[in-house]
């Protein structure tokens, strides 16, 4: 029982505490990857004006190459980029896009990645507000108060993907998680976010790299990290690194990232791996291909029509728009820049390159062990994202396929509202969607920004062409629109907005 004196404490710090987080959710932030809670959804926002190259644009701040998403607390934007062999950690005013500092750190040459997604600066940072903290494979994590200067850092061992490494770091109470899928030691690592400190770390023996940001839920009384990758998805206790539990069933390479609704957590995804033949060789190609059907079926037929100086192997400038091009790096095993017919050969063989298959599955939580097959509610098949990961909104999911290709699912039961419609751009969608108001906020790598209305009928309200390719997922903060483009960081909002700015 306790004593009247321990008791006013006990409540004088709860109070202190519920204080402290009103403030802290009333400072203006989008505090990480796919924002606060990782959920892509802006909450009380709208977009609700026309904006474009000209129009309602705040400001537009170059930036160096990188995919990094937006992160914000109150005046400060956080991002990443690289120059090089330096990458950079990078901090804007968010009134005016202003760089208030930017510090560096050198890392070893880059490999030549296999993808043209490819970029040391691919990880979103994440912030509470008193840090900052970076994470870059080919280096460690960095972290830094919001002025520039720096707590500490920890240098970690890369995952050699050479893919590059996609997966964001999560801050959550004090706790950061990071995937490290892949390399010579692969798990979920819990550091200390006041020191870096390593808390736990749980083995994921037998991964390859992933690109699966973790995932923080509350379960039950305490919380669980989600860690998708190499066909599974397992539920890690948060306190201390023990797996709860534990799915199947999932591609072998996926990049989406997991979510939850009300009823289950959505997570799943498509890669070639696990289509053969003509499917695979259609999915390689977009639209604007135009490869012949006697292409799509026979290597030599694919050889005739691209091989244009008819010297017996394809250069990337041959090779048609579309994934096989953008994965050119891939297929090109000697890495002399040539595909010889040894090479591109293989690709057309009916069997997968390996065990998995492509799906999406809302799995139950509250389970124990292996929950496989006890706990799936429901499954899909098609329509389904190769990098944004699926987003909930209003009992709805919502995915964005390569392509071009949007689909509306029910939340409890999977059942379609509408699938697989067009929304008029192909190539790939590499920003996941972020749901704001009445819209759900689509980015098309060839860039593109589609505003599509929410509910159970399809309908596309604006499209915005930046002509600038984009890859990272945008951020809505006080109903603008903080969106990195190639080459820039672009502020959309009505001039009569005013922002609450804080330091």
């Amino acid at each position: 029982m306790m004593t009247r004196p321990v008791l006013c404490l006990a409540l004088l710090c709860q109070l202190l505490a519920t204080a402290a987080t009103a403030r802290s959710a009333s400072i203006p932030q989008w505090p990480q990857f796919r924002g606060p809670g990782g959920n892509a959804v802006a909450s009380g926002q709208s977009l609700d004006f026309d904006f474009g190259r000209e129009q309602n644009v705040r400001w537009k701040a170059p930036l160096p190459a990188g995919h990094s998403s937006p992160c914000l607390w109150g005046d400060r934007i956080f991002l990443t980029g690289v120059d090089g062999t330096r990458v950079r950690l990078i901090c804007l005013r968010r009134r005016d896009g202003q760089r208030l500092w930017e510090r560096e750190r050198e890392i070893a040459k880059p490999a030549p990645y296999e993808h043209v997604a490819g970029s040391p600066a691919n990880s979103t940072p994440a912030t509470d507000g008193k840090r900052v903290v970076f994470f870059f494979d080919d280096y460690g994590v960095i972290v830094l108060d919001p002025e520039g200067n720096l707590l500490w850092e920890r240098r970690l061992p890369p995952t050699h993907n050479s893919y590059s490494y996609g997966a964001s770091p999560v801050l959550d109470e004090n706790r950061i998680y990071l995937n490290r899928d892949g390399g010579p030691e692969p798990g979920l690592l819990c550091l200390d976010a006041g020191d870096g400190q390593e808390l736990w770390e749980a083995a994921r023996p037998g991964t390859i790299v992933s690109f699966c940001t973790p995932y923080v839920l509350e379960q039950g009384d305490g919380k669980v990290v989600l860690a998708g990758g190499t066909g599974r998805l397992t539920a890690y206790d948060a306190q201390s690194g023990t797996a709860v539990w534990d799915a199947g069933g999932f591609p072998v390479f996926i990049c989406p990232s997991p979510v939850a609704t009300d009823q289950a957590i959505v997570f799943g995804g498509w890669t070639t791996a696990h289509v053969s033949g003509r499917t695979r060789m259609e999915s390689g190609f977009d639209e604007a291909s135009e490869v012949s059907a006697a292409a799509m079926r026979s290597p030599e037929a694919f050889f005739d029509q691209f091989d244009v100086n008819k010297d017996g192997v394809l250069t990337v400038e041959e090779m048609p728009p579309g994934r096989a091009r953008d994965a050119f790096n891939f297929i090109d095993k000697d890495r002399n820049g040539r595909l010889d017919m040894t090479e591109w050969a293989p690709g057309y063989s009916e069997q997968p390159m390996a065990p998995g298959r492509n799906v999406m599955l809302a799995i139950r939580t509250g389970g124990s062990g292996d929950v496989s097959e006890s706990h799936v509610a429901w499954e899909i098949t098609r329509g389904l994202p190769y990098v944004a990961s699926p987003l909930a909104y209003r009992g709805s999911v919502y995915l964005v396929a390569t392509g071009g290709y949007f689909t509306c699912l029910d939340a409890a039961t999977g059942e379609p509202h509408f699938q697989k419609q067009r929304l008029g751009v192909g190539g790939e969608y590499y920003a996941s969607p972020v749901a704001v108001g009445e819209h759900i906020l689509v980015c098309a790598h060839r860039g593109s920004v589609f505003l599509v209305n929410t509910g159970r009928d399809f309908e596309v309200a604006r499209r915005v062409d930046l002509g600038e390719s984009i890859f990272a997922t945008p951020a809505v903060v006080e109903n603008t629109l903080y969106l990195r483009s190639d080459a820039h960081l672009w502020a959309f909002g009505q001039s009569d907005t005013r922002l609450a700015l804080h330091p």
